[in-house]
Parts: structure tokens; sequence; C-alpha cells
């Protein structure tokens, strides 16, 4: 913008008089029109020399300011030399010869003058015209054509005033300063140069006179003032002899043509060059005349203090755009500085760029005050650099404050606030554009506004951030934290309660997500929060854009390349199957399940192998897993998998018959599947006939292969008639007895119908259910499956009949059958039934809360106890307090199920009151007439209790300890004694004296318990116990915490130490084998083999027998490491009676026990039995049972060596493995040198083991690896590690071979997968950091990519090499060293990957796939963002000065936040410093290193040890010249800095860069 006032802005001027003869009114010197302006004078007509001293004479008198004024006027060229020397084409008629012959009385102004035919023609110049009009009076007039009239020009004239006679002026009588006057005599002229007029300074030099004297455009001929510095004021000989003359000498008169004289020289071969010599001699003089030599003198404009008054005029005149800002530069008020100055620009409204100009004026001073304070150029860039930042605070604020209150708080115009706060948000952007704020400290405002903005202010930071939309994601440094928080947003918006009221704003941030993840991708590249927003990301997508869903793909694919294995082979999906398979063995089916485990791997074949090898696998126990398995296949049997032809494929499979297999869980699933129609018996037996059918019995044997096997077990009962004969026919060939079969299955059909006929509670021990339970466990699946359909077809018969049903029988056979799908349907059979009993609903709540994950895996728990939950509200409104017993089940049913945790609190509370109110029916159904059965010696403590009962709720723990003590001895009394029924009372008693305080009671009991398990004479805990717990008195936990905790008395620690080892509790406990009876009490039945406890009390003892090894597992590890020794302390003391662990059918109780332990967390197990014990025979027994675990039939002296270990895992037998290995590589004691040395000896015989296996290719046991000790794990890694490097030693090797060796890479992708299964598996301790050895591999790599074509190791490294490298490198990008040599360590890692980037995207030849090129080289910069997120600013910069020759790189900018962008159009310019003398010259010489350094800056090689070769640098570039940066002041670049024009007073140095004036 300029400071010139605009044309046609000056106040107009008194109205004139409309007469012809009228003269117009002298207006100012500097109100010219615009020809007189613009338009130069005749080049043509020189002659009429008496005409133009006339003109020059006669002051000009300007046009008139009227509306057409400042227009300029077109037409012929003679029409524009009559326009402006129009006083020289019509002199006056009185116009003489001499000059002094003019009146001066009468005004003359040199115009057009239009002639006119009548006199009363109006005139039509008026205010109109460009310049005033006159008449001419007089016949002397120059003959003119006639001007047409302008028809746009026609208006009506103005009434002529009569003029007024001027009242005589007064005498001015001030004395006046001296001054030249011009000369009347003197001509005048009007000077124009390029139709600009020349300065005031050389038009009139500085004289004054009346004779226009203040008009910058006049000048006069032959007039110059004596100021002594003119050539007439210089005397020499020839002047005061001759006299000065002006005018050179004519000596002689040039008559002809020049042209032979010029045209002879230039034809000749050097005229033409003498004459461009000529030319080029007369530019540079031209330029060396024009140069600016003038000193910079440049100088902001000045603030000093105003009054608050002239502060607001000053402000207001700023906001005029019509006051010139030459004019305000002058001062600057002081008090405007900061958030004020803002505010002031937005109250006042300033234009734009006249409040940046008052920005950079208020600027330019605040940092040079700093300059004058600061001493230390140091100190004075801290300075500025601290102001700096505070305005850029301060423009933070204001926008702050914009978002708070756009407007006063007395605003009320919705309009006014909107202009103001966009004013605000402009001014604002503004200033970010001219780089007047720390751009750095104004972004990371805005990406932590924007994170922490509420949703009612979340609009207007988004408006914010579109503003500053490229240069927020085109750096690394902000994008990612920018879709992050955009991400945020949209997921709480998306789940809000009022989300149909947040709609546009939600559909505001999806266009934002959706345009971003097409054009800047690689913001979303970051795995530790893509995996939380990826859900939502996908939510925003559009639903039929292809474009959109293939762009989140890849993200979604880039994201999980850094985050999950690379190594992407088979074994590792059967690692995820199983493992999301046993989850289902130790809480129920999830209903995603097997659509999860469908998309783990894409071969689908290789997926169903491994579910039924999960399902026969024998270190998997339990029924669940094979109902679990067939709720697979049907689901995958939807998603068109041949459940059939999977199944076939597997029993023909080799490796069946080379590892161990449970048959029967087989043939149930085949039953099962048969039974819902997805497995064809039809397409099996043709198979079977394809391969040659059955020739003799042997081959369908019990232990004959199961591919024939499976026809003799297959289902008759459910097949049709033609599949039943086929089946028939075949095994009538083969030998097979089919009539015995049916024979058979008459005759156990009848005993199962004689058996039911007993009453529902029968013993376990009945003669009749014993020989029909072996009999289902020895016959066949289709024998079985015969038995289960009869009795599920009696049951559901008798269950329409309205009859009472043998529910306890029927369950028990089912249950031994392992048929719980027809015990499901009875189940809900029973409960649709509206005349159900209690004691059956209880027993069908008991019969689901113990095969719960089987009920689970059949998808039908939740909609049992639905079922059940409304039978219970009907029979609380029924029966009232009779419903206790139902209440109870459901609210031990209820908090294992998932999803159901309010209503499990509810039952348990309702509980509670039901017991704290009906005390006497808490006890157990058999206590109703307790008063009687205690008449005899206890009335009198029955009494007490029950006025205890009556009086409240609470009890002292006095009275408490006393009744404790006297119902415990009353029932110690009974144990001797037959009287059963006064043992149940007086335990209902203790459940009753429970209630007052739980946990004093179990304080008691425990110490009960420890004088219990001590006494000599005492019955059998296996009986005691599980009838105290099923009363109410005992819990399962207080049983554990007992028998789990060392004894502390004294003659315990004693006798330990005596006997040199134990425990203080074996000590004691071992005479009567109380560890070993406890340990029985959780790993057999407890049968109800008297009549102390019924068989649905049994039942539940159960339960919570298998709730206990999933609740307790801790407890029972420790219990276990007690029972062994105390069987070892046993044995030691010369005891030869038999022990309980001496008993196979214990010990298999025991592995089985342990197996469900391991499956459920085997780093627990390993850790509790690697706990050193004094007794070296408790280590032999737990090494045994190990050994075991992972050899089922394994003898007692068996030894596993590590290379055993390894080549026996596998997928099933991972966590066994893992705890044999474990307990193998513990030392005994690490305090002594002999177990490190020991310690030491087992990690290297592994590590020999280890590399036995990967040179097999075994790499499945690498998954137990990290759950190691830390100090092992960290041994193998460092092991695995090095070993890895070292295979990468062919990188370095001269020349380099033509084929990458084959075995190394075999080995090096072996050592990976150890490498990354101990990293990923989380081990406790320090995170993987980089070493120098990993950037040097990867520098490596690179080199060898930049090779010539000539061999084909290009290629590998590109397809094997490569990859395995960036996956090692991923596994160490989850942690980093915060130190300066992990920075330095990244920053250099950084370097080389820029480099690999850069190597990958320009590798071509014929060897060489482009395609994979490409996507190497995304796949290095994904892993360089990973680098760079975790640099510091100081290194970030390094890196930056580094790579500096490579800027031009759009994607190196964005890893290192770098943008070309943010840099002033000159920012790029350099000076140039030439050392020309001799001593220079050999400080250069002498000092090639240091000078290169100032020269250039640091190398990338010489910085970062990467070879400067491959970035195509010189690395010793020519001294000739040293270029050093020019920074521009971007706060000193100001316009209009001054009142006055100087020649070099502009922002920038003009001598800097050799400017001209033109």
């Amino acid at each position: 913008m300029t400071s010139r006032p605009p044309l046609g802005v000056q106040q107009r001027q008194p109205q004139r008089s409309m007469s012809g003869s009228s003269l117009s009114q002298r207006p100012g010197p500097q109100q010219r029109s615009l020809s007189s302006q613009y338009l130069p004078s005749s080049p043509v007509r020189k002659e009429s020399p008496i005409h133009d001293l006339a003109a020059q004479d006669t002051p000009e008198v300007p046009s008139s300011q009227g509306r057409y004024a400042a227009q300029r006027r077109g037409g012929s060229r003679l029409k524009l030399e009559l326009s402006h020397d129009g006083a020289d084409a019509f002199p006056h008629p009185g116009l003489v010869e001499s000059p002094n012959a003019l009146d001066s009385t009468k005004a003359f102004t040199p115009t057009r003058s239009i002639p006119q035919s009548q006199s009363d023609t109006p005139d039509l110049g008026g205010d109109l015209s460009p310049h005033p009009s006159i008449r001419i009076d007089g016949e002397g007039a120059m003959p003119m054509p006639i001007r047409k009239r302008r028809l746009w020009m026609s208006c009506k004239s103005r009434s002529a005033s009569p003029r007024k006679e001027a009242a005589p002026a007064k005498k001015d009588n001030r004395p006046k300063v001296w001054s030249v006057e011009v000369p009347s005599a003197a001509p005048s002229y009007k000077s124009t140069i390029a139709g600009k007029s020349e300065p005031p300074a050389k038009a009139s030099y500085g004289i004054g006179s009346s004779k226009s004297t203040h008009d910058p455009s006049v000048g006069f001929c032959d007039f110059f003032p004596w100021r002594g510095d003119h050539l007439e004021d210089q005397f020499n000989e020839s002047v005061i002899r001759q006299g000065y003359w002006d005018k050179l000498a004519n000596t002689q008169t040039e008559t002809t043509s020049a042209k032979g004289a010029l045209f002879p020289a230039l034809k000749h071969k050097s005229g033409l060059h003498a004459l461009s010599t000529v030319f080029t001699g007369v530019v540079g003089q031209r330029r060396h005349t024009g140069q600016v030599t003038a000193p910079w003198t440049f100088k902001p404009p000045p603030r000093v203090t105003v009054t608050d008054t002239k502060r607001e005029a000053w402000l207001r005149d700023l906001a005029t755009s019509a006051i010139p800002l030459r004019k305000l530069s002058r001062t600057i008020p002081h008090g405007v500085r900061g958030k004020v100055l803002l505010e002031q620009c937005m109250n006042k409204s300033i234009p734009f760029d006249r409040a940046l100009w008052l920005a950079k004026c208020v600027g330019i001073n605040e940092i040079r005050a700093f300059k004058r304070k600061g001493v230390n150029p140091a100190l004075v860039m801290g300075g500025e650099a601290k102001w700096i930042k505070d305005w850029t605070i301060s423009v933070e604020q204001f926008v702050e404050s914009l978002a708070q209150n756009p407007g006063p708080p007395d605003e009320t115009d919705l309009q006014r606030k909107r202009a103001r706060l966009y004013y605000g948000i402009k001014l604002a952007s503004v200033l970010y554009i001219q780089q007047l704020l720390d751009r750095e400290h104004y972004l990371e405002w805005l990406i932590s506004s924007l994170e922490s903005s509420h949703q009612a202010k979340l609009s207007f930071w988004l408006l914010i951030v579109q503003i500053y939309w490229r240069d927020l994601l085109e750096l690394r440094k902000y994008g990612r934290r920018f879709v992050v928080a955009l991400l945020s947003h949209f997921q709480v918006l998306q789940s809000h309660a009022d989300k149909d009221l947040l709609g546009p704003l939600t559909s505001r941030l999806a266009y934002l997500l959706n345009t971003i993840i097409l054009h800047t991708p690689e913001n979303f590249v970051a795995p530790n929060t893509w995996f939380k927003y990826r859900d939502t990301l996908r939510s925003s997508l559009p639903i039929n854009d292809e474009t959109h869903h293939k762009a989140f793909i890849a993200i979604n694919s880039r994201n999980e390349q850094l985050m999950s294995s690379g190594n992407k082979s088979p074994p590792a999906a059967r690692h995820i199957l199983v493992r999301m398979l046993d989850t289902t063995l130790q809480h129920p089916m999830a209903n995603e399940l097997p659509i999860q485990c469908w998309g783990i791997a894409k071969d689908k074949r290789a997926l169903a192998k491994a579910i039924l090898e999960w399902c026969t696998s024998p270190y998997r126990p339990g029924a669940a897993k094979i109902f679990v398995t067939a709720r697979v296949l049907r689901h995958w049997a939807g998603l068109r998998l041949d459940v059939t032809q999977a199944i076939m494929d597997f029993l023909d499979a080799d490796d069946l018959r080379q590892q161990p297999r449970q048959m029967k869980p087989l043939y149930l699933l085949v039953c099962e599947l048969v039974r819902s129609g997805h497995f064809s018996a039809r397409q099996y037996i043709t198979w079977l006939m394809a391969r040659g059918g059955i020739a003799d019995l042997d081959q369908i044997s019990s232990t004959a292969p199961p591919k024939f096997r499976l026809l003799v077990e297959i289902p008759r009962a459910s097949l049709h008639d033609s599949e039943r004969k086929l089946r028939d026919n075949m095994l009538r060939r083969a030998g097979f007895g089919v009539e015995d079969e049916d024979a058979f299955t008459e005759k156990i059909t009848n005993g199962l119908q004689e058996s039911l006929k007993l009453p529902d509670d029968y013993h376990s021990e009945n003669a009749q259910f014993s020989a029909l339970f072996k009999m289902i466990r020895t016959t066949t699946r289709s024998i079985v499956s015969h038995l289960t359909a009869w009795l599920h077809q009696q049951l559901l018969s008798r269950i329409e009949e309205d009859l009472e049903i043998p529910f306890n029988s029927a369950r028990a056979v089912l249950e031994m059958a392992d048929d719980f799908s027809v015990l499901g349907d009875v189940l809900k059979a029973i409960l649709a039934k509206p005349t159900a009993s209690v004691d059956v609903l209880v027993s069908c709540a008991d019969t689901i809360n113990r095969h719960l994950f089987t009920f689970a895996a059949l998808g039908s728990p939740r909609d049992l106890f639905n079922l059940l939950h409304k039978k219970l509200k009907a029979l609380v409104q029924e029966q009232g307090p009779a419903a206790r017993p139902l209440l109870a089940s459901l609210a031990s049913l209820a908090p294992r199920i998932p999803g159901l945790e309010e209503l499990a609190a509810q039952l348990k509370h309702d509980l509670a009151l039901t017991d704290r109110n009906n005390p006497v029916d808490a006890c157990s159904p058999v206590s109703d007439n307790m008063v009687t059965r205690l008449q005899d010696d206890d009335g009198e403590l029955h009494e007490e209790i029950e006025k205890l009962l009556a009086s409240g709720t609470s009890l002292d723990r006095m009275t408490m300890d006393r009744l404790f003590q006297t119902i415990i001895q009353r029932l110690e009394e009974c144990w001797n004694k037959d009287t059963w029924r006064k043992q149940r009372a007086y335990s209902a008693l203790l459940t009753r004296l429970r209630m007052f305080d739980v946990q004093h009671f179990d304080k008691l009991m425990g110490k009960w318990l420890l004088y219990f398990r001590n006494l000599r004479n005492r019955p059998s805990a296996l009986v005691i116990y599980p009838f105290l717990v099923a009363v109410g008195c005992l819990t399962i936990p207080l049983i554990l915490s007992t028998h789990t905790t060392e004894g502390s008395s004294s003659l315990g620690a004693r006798t330990a130490q005596e006997h040199g080892g134990g425990t203080p509790a074996v000590h004691l406990t071992y005479q009567k084998r109380a560890m070993q009876e406890i340990l029985m009490l959780f790993t057999q039945r407890i049968n109800a083999s008297s009549q102390l406890i019924t068989e649905e009390e049994c039942y539940r003892f159960a339960i919570l027998q298998d709730q206990a090894q999933r609740e307790q597992p801790k407890e029972l590890l420790t219990l276990i490491r007690n029972a062994i020794a105390e069987y070892s302390y046993t044995r030691a003391q010369n005891d030869t009676s038999p022990l309980p662990l001496d008993d196979h059918q214990t010990t298999q109780r025991l592995l089985a026990l342990l197996r469900v332990l391991v499956l459920k967390d085997a780093t627990g197990v390993a850790r509790a039995l690697a706990v050193k014990s004094p007794d070296a025979r408790v280590g032999e027994w737990i090494e045994c049972l190990t050994t075991r675990l992972l050899i089922p039939n394994a003898s007692k002296d068996r030894h596993v060596g590590f290379d055993e270990v390894l080549e026996l895992t596998n997928e099933f037998t991972l966590p066994f493995c893992q705890v044999k290995l474990s307990l193998s590589l513990t030392a005994t004691d690490m305090g002594s040198p002999e177990a490190t040395d020991r310690q030491q000896s087992h990690l290297d015989l592994f590590a020999k083991a280890m590399d036995s296996a990967l040179a097999v290719g075994n790499v499945t046991w690498t998954g137990m690896l990290s759950t190691l000790s830390p100090d092992i794990t960290t041994h193998l890694k460092s092991r695995a590690q090095a070993r890895f490097l070292d295979a990468f030693s062919w990188f370095r090797s001269e020349p380099l071979p033509e084929r990458a060796p084959e075995h190394d890479y075999q080995r090096a992708e072996n050592l990976l997968s150890v490498v990354e299964t101990i990293m990923r598996g989380g081990t406790p301790g320090r995170n993987p950091q980089l070493i120098p050895a990993m950037i040097d591999r990867l520098a490596d790599a690179w080199e060898v990519l930049a090779q010539p074509a000539t061999t084909t190791c290009r290629r590998d490294m590109l397809d094997h090499w490569l990859p395995l490298l960036l996956t090692f490198l991923t596994l160490h990008m989850q942690g980093f060293d915060a130190g300066k040599a992990g920075a330095d360590l990244r920053a250099r890692a950084l370097i080389v990957c820029a480099g690999l980037m850069q190597e990958l995207e320009a590798l071509q030849g014929p060897d060489i796939d482009t395609v994979a090129a490409r996507a190497m080289a995304l796949r290095v910069f994904d892993l360089a963002c990973l680098l760079a997120d975790s640099l510091s600013d100081d290194v970030r910069v390094m890196c930056v000065r580094a790579l500096r020759p490579l800027s031009s790189d759009a994607r190196l900018r964005y890893l290192f936040s770098f943008s070309d962008r943010a840099r002033l159009p000159g920012d790029g310019f350099m000076l140039c410093h030439f050392d020309k003398t001799e001593k220079a010259e050999k400080a250069d010489k002498t000092g090639a290193a240091a000078s290169t350094t100032v020269r250039q800056g640091p190398q990338p090689g010489v910085l970062l040890g990467t070879p400067a070769a491959l970035w195509g640098l010189d690395p010793h570039p020519p001294q000739a010249e040293r270029l050093h940066p020019y920074h521009f002041r971007r706060w000193e670049l100001l316009n209009e800095p001054n009142p006055a024009v100087g020649e070099n007073d502009a922002a920038i140095n003009l001598a800097l860069f050799e400017s001209r004036k033109v």
C-alpha cells in the first residue's frame, strides 16, 4: 500500500461563477488535473518561443475539483497536446513580445477554450471539466475547430451569482524570512520525467516566489540563485576572459549523413564487437551512476508516551485508510502491546495490513530494546526468542478469549459478535502467515487446545485448526497428535447420551477423518493408538465408498506390521487358535469365539485340523472341549467348511499314529455332529469303502486305527435305515457281531430301566448302579448313544405325563455317558414344567453349576438360569422360606455366568436376609425337630442359643467363645458314637452361631482345624470336612488357608531343627497324614457312604472342589508341596505303612489336578513348585510329577533332558514343557558357587539344545521362553541376538557373493523367532534398546542395495534379508533410552532409514521387483516414523542439518517436522565472501578440514557415520568462495517506516543487492 492520498479526495473548492468571463479561484499548487500530471509536452510543436515564454510567465490556474476532475481523457495525440498545452495554443490577444508588457492584474489560466457560436451557450465545462473554463474575448484568437460536445457531460448550467467585491486585504506587518524572488522575465516550464514530477528541490531549487514557486512541476529557465556550486559561480581563466557560456561551440556544421563514416567501421569483423562494447559501456555507466551508495538509514518509528485521548485518536487514524502510514509513522504511542494491541485492532476494525504494520512497529522496538540492554549476543538472542514466545502466548490468549466470549458483555448483536470473531481469527492467521509467531509453540498450543477441548467449544477449535490444516498434517510432530485428538473426540461423541443432538459435530469430525485417511494416511501410523481407535475410525467410513475402505485396510496392515509377529507361518496361527480355545476351559465360552477362530488364518483346513487335535489331546482334560469343538465346527459348516471331509482328513493323517491321542472324545464329537446333521455317515462309509473297506476284526478293535474303529463307534440310533444297513453289512463282512451288539444294547437298557425304579437318593456304592456305570465306561459310543436316547425319550414322556422323574439317577447316567446334550434337553423340559418341586429345581441348578463350561459350549446356561429365576420368584410367592435352597443354589450359580453380576449381588443379599430372618431353616432340610433331638442332655444349651437369637443379632466375643467351645466339645463326643443326627444338630447350632460374627467365628474354627489335624483318635477329614462344609459352618478357603500355612509352635520348630529338614507343619502332621488327607479331599469325589452326608450334599461339595481349582490355585499348589513334603518326611522316619500318595489312583488324580492348574497358569505353577526345600526327596518327587505331566506313561526313574523337552514341545504340550524347563533351569541355591556353576552349565546345555532344534527347523518351543525367569531370558535373548546379527556378516565380504547364503537365512529366521518370542512375551525388566550393531547392519544393507546390478544379492536382500532386519528393529521400538547415547543412536538410525528409503525408491534393474521395492520403502518409512516420535527437538534439528541437501523430499520433511513453507521467499539468500589476500589463501590450504566445517556445515557421513558417497555429495567441495545464509529479520520487513522517503531507508540494505535507482 502507499501513503499517497488518492485522487479526488481533497475538499471541494468554493462555487465558481458560471459566467464565461469570471475567473476561477486559485487553488493550491498541488491540486492539478490528471492531464497536467500524466500528459507530457508535445515533442512536435516546438516553435512559437514567444508563446512559450508567455505561457510560462503566466501563473497556472489548476483545474477545478469537480466530479470528473480525476478522469483521464483519451483521444488523438493532437487532443492530448491541446489538453496539456492549451495556453500555448491560444495566446491572449493582448500578448506582446516583451514579457513585461503583460498585465499582471489579470489572471490567465492555460486551458482548452471552446469557442461558442452564441453568447448564451452555457459553459459545458463547469465543475465537470478537468480544467477551469474561461472565455477568450477579442478577435485575436487563433482559429481552431470547434470541439464537439460530449454527450455524457450534458448537464444543466448553474445560475451565475453576481460577483462580490473582495474586501481589501490587511497588510501583514510581521517580519518575513528573506528569499530570492524569481524575476518576472524568467521563463517558466513544466518539468516531467517519465510521467512523474521532479522533486521540489530540483524544480524550484528551494526558492520562494510569487510565480508558482510552490508548484513542484514548475521550473525557471536561465535563473540560478547563487549557491556556490553552479558552473557559472566557479571562476577560471576562460570564464574571466571570455565569460560563461552554457553551450558548446559548434565548430562544425553537420550537413551530411554519418552513414558513410560509421558503416565501413561496422562492416569490419570487429565492428559489431566494438558496437556492443560501446553499448555495454553505456549500460555499465548507467548502472554505476544509478547505484545506491547511500548508507543504510532504516529506522523504525519511535514510540512516545501520550495521553489516552491521543492514543485513541492515533488508533482511529490508523483505522482510517485515507490517512497515510508515513504520517502515522512519526510516533507510535506507548502502551499498545501484546494482547491489548490485538484487542484494539479488533475493536476499531483496523485493516489487516495496517494492523500488521502496527504489530511490526511495536515488535521492532521491543526487540531492539533487548539489544540495547544485552551485551552478550547469546543473551540478546535469548531475549529476542523469549519476547517472541511471550508475543505468541499473547496471541494465543487473545484467541482463547474469543472462544470464551467473542464480544463485550453488553453486546447483543449476533452479527457484530460474528464479525469480531472472524476478525480475531483472521488477524491471528495473518500474523502466523507472516512468520511473526513462534510456529512450534503456536501449533503445539493448537493441538493441546483441541485435545483438551470440551464438547461445547469443540466446533470453535475445529474451525481454528482447519485454518492451519496443511501445516499440522504435513509434519509428523503435530499430525499424529492431531489425528488422535480427532479420533478421541469422535469416539466420545459416538458414545454420548445426546449423540443425536451432536450429530452435526459428529458428521464434521467424520468428514475430517475421511479426508485425512485419503490424503495423509501416514498420520494414522501409530500402533499404540491405532488399535484403540480402529473400530471408531471404521464406523466413520462411508458405507459404499470403496476408496476409503481400501485406505483403511492399508493403514491397518501397516500398523499390524509394526506390532504383530513377523513370522506368519502356520504354527503361529495354530498357537493363537489353541490359546483361544484354552480360554473355554477356564471361563464360559463366548458366543463370538467361532467367528474369531475363523479369522485367524486363511487356511481353513489347517484350522479344522488344529481344533480336532486340540479336542483329542490328552493334555486337555474334561468333556467341555468336545462340545466347544462341536459348536465351532457347526458354525464353520455354515461358512462352507466341509466338516465331514475335515474329520476324514484328520483320521487319515500320519501324525495321528505318531502322537498320543484320546479317541473317545473324537467318537463323542462325531456322535454330536451326526445328531445335528453336520457329519455325513454315508460319505464316511463311502470314503471307507474306497480305501478297501474292513478286512478283519483287528481293524475295528479298540486299539485299531480310528478311521476304521469309527465305523463301530458311530451312533446307529442317529443313522437313516440305508446308512444303518451299510454299516451293519460292512461290520458283518469283517466278522463283527451286529446281533450281539443289539443284544447287549437291550441288556444294558433293561438294566438302566431297573435302576431307575430305585429311590432317587441312591448311593454311589449301590451294586446295580456300579455295574451299570462300568458297562457304560467300557462299551462303545454307539451303544451309549442308544442308551441315552432311550433315557431321553423316557424322561420326556414322564415329564409330559406329569409323573415323578428320578432326576438324580438319570443325571448320574448321563454324566457317566458324557451326553450333556441330552442332559440339557432334559433340564429345559423340567424347567418348562409348571409343577416342578423345589428339590428337583435345586438339583437342576446344581447340575448347571457343576457343568457350567459344558452348557456354555452348548449355548444354554443363560436361558436355563432365566427359567430357574422365574421359578424362584413363583416359589417365593407361594411357599416363602421353603424356597431358600433354590435361592442358595442360584446365588452360587449367578456370579459364574457373565453379565449377571448385579443379579448375583441381589441374590446374595436376599440369601443373607433370609438366613437372618429364618435361622432354623438355614441349617439343613433335616433340622426340623432339633429341639426334641437335644432334650436329653443339651436342652439348656439349645435354650440359651434360642434366647440369644431372640434378643438380637449381635453377640459379644466372650460369649461366642464359650458357646463355640461347648458345641465343639459336644460334637467331638458324638464321633465315637453312631449318633449322626446329633452331629448334624450340633453342626446346625454352629451354623446359627456363625451368623452373629462371621470373622470371629472363622478365626475360632481355624484354630480348631489346627487342633483337629493333630488329634490321634479322630475321624477322617474326608468325612468330617465335607459334612461341616455342607452344613454351612466351614468354608473351603478356610480349610486351604489352615493347611497351607506353616505351624509356628516351638515344639514343631525344635523337631524340624533336630531332624534337619522339613517344615514345622509336616513334623506335626505326618503321623496322621493330615496334608495328604486334605489333598485327597480336593482330588477325589466324596461319596455318601454314611448317613452323615447326603448324595446332594456330596454333589454340591464336588462343585466347590471344581471352584477351588479355579479360584484358589496358589493355595492348592502349596498344599501339594506340603503333602509331598509330608510323604517324604514320613518315609524318612522309616514308616513303611501305606500312604495315600502310594496309591496309583491318588497319583493320577493329583496329576489331573496339576494339569488343570498348569493350563490355568503355567508360570505360577513353575514358580510355586520351584521353591526350594531342604529335603532333596521333595525335589525328586516334583521332578517325577512334571515328567509324568509331559509324558503320561513315563516311569519314576525317567529323566528328560533339554533336547527331549524341546522335541516334545508343540502347541498342546507348551505349558507343560514350560514348567519342566523352568524347574530344570532353576538353581538349587543361588548363594553357593557350586549352584552358580551348575546353573551356568544348565544354560549352556539348553543353548546347545536350542541350536540343535533350530538346525532342524523346530521353533514351536520358543513360545515358552518368555515365561522363564528374567535372568534366563536375558541370557538367551542376548545369545540369540548376537548370533542373529552374525548371520548378516556376508554384507561386508569383499567382493559380495553372487547369491546370499541360504542356510544363513534359515538360521537367522529361526533366531529371529527366538528373540521375538522372548521380547513379545513381556518379560519384566528393562525395555529392549537399540545397539550400534543393529544400525551398522542396516547401513550395510543400504550399501548392498547401492551396488551395481551385477549380482543377484540385491534381489536376495530385498526379498529376504531386509524384511528380517526390519522386523528385528521393530521389536526394539517399544522403549528407548532417554540418555544422550540413545538419542544419538536413534538419530543415526533415522539418517540410515532416510537414505535406505530413497535408495529403495530409486532401485531399478532386471532382477528387481519395483513394486516390492516400493512396498519395502513404505515399511522403512513406517519404521522411521516410530523412531521420529521419540526424538527430542535438538536431535531433530541435528538430523535436519545433516539432511539439508535432501530437504526437497516431502517424506523427510514430514519425518523430521520441518517445512519449507515456514520460510519467507527470501530465506534462501546467501551472502558470498571472497578471500582475496594471500594470507587467507594460505589459511584455507592449511586448515582445509576446519574451513570445510565452517563453510559447508557437518556432512552426513562425518556426523552420523554413514558413507558420504551414498548421498551423492563431494566430501571436499571447492573452496573458491564462502557462502553464509542471510537471515531476514521478519519483524523489520516494514513499509513506510519514516515520514520522509530516503534513498536507502528500506527494511533491507539495498547496497547488499547492488540496487539501482530507476
